[in-house]
């Protein structure tokens, strides 16, 4: 990786941001995440505000599965604030719930009933999340999920910066040249060899949580507690992007 021509792609996202916002007709749900800028690459990370952002899905194909639970945390000066977290239940999407999913997340019709209309958790979420900085693990599966719940065209972009997890547990050392079959990058194993400890996983809020610590705890190792931006971040990331 050679910095001096590194892509930078906060930039980039923020231009298809303005560019859709003047030029294109946004879904209403969506509006909010067009009408706030996106946070400055040269930030420090202490300055900014991540959500960590889980989804509990019917699946993995983007095109035909649907958001059955999200979790959320927010960490705010590298600490999480566990009276932020939040856990939605969507109960339009209860008839989609597969046998194969279900052992895994146990989410059943029955729970879903109690939930809101993924109408009314997007209009809730949304402006949550407008200009912060989200936190996955194999985040394209939250990217994908929300871009397609939103309803926004394959040319418009999702204007929500993503940081994951499992891409910077994959930029450190003990990773490289590694194969990644003889790499378990499953976020209960990545915990485990961190020394964090077992929670509930495959629970939206508790994979939150347990993302947003993981994410503080590479922090800390990758940049040895020095002063952090988010470009510094983002090229952290970029390395096995």
């Amino acid at each position: 990786m050679i910095w001096h021509f590194w892509a930078d792609p906060l930039s980039k996202l923020e231009a298809q941001r303005l560019k859709s916002l003047h030029s294109d007709i946004i879904p209403k749900q969506a509006l909010p995440l067009f009408q706030l800028p996106l946070p400055h690459k040269k930030s420090r990370i202490t300055d900014l505000t991540f959500v960590a952002l889980d989804f509990e899905t019917s699946g993995l194909n983007f095109a035909e599965d649907k958001i059955l639970s999200i979790g959320s945390v927010e960490i705010k000066q590298q600490a999480v604030l566990l009276s932020t977290a939040q856990h939605y239940y969507i109960s339009d999407n209860d008839e989609i719930i597969k046998p194969e999913t279900a052992i895994i997340n146990h989410i059943r019709p029955e729970i879903l009933t109690l939930g809101l209309s993924e109408k009314n958790c997007l209009q809730q979420l949304i402006p949550y999340l407008a200009g912060k900085i989200i936190i996955s693990h194999c985040a394209t599966i939250e990217k994908n999920f929300l871009k397609r719940a939103l309803n926004l065209s394959s040319r418009q972009p999702l204007p929500l910066l993503f940081l994951d997890t499992m891409l910077l547990t994959k930029s450190m050392s003990e990773y490289w040249g590694k194969r990644e079959t003889f790499c378990d990058l499953r976020l209960t194993e990545i915990r485990k060899q961190k020394g964090l400890p077992a929670y509930l996983a495959h629970n939206a809020v508790a994979d939150a949580i347990a993302t947003a610590e993981l994410f503080l705890v590479l922090i800390s190792d990758i940049f040895l507690d020095k002063t952090v931006t988010l470009e510094q971040l983002l090229k952290q990331q970029e390395i096995f992007y």
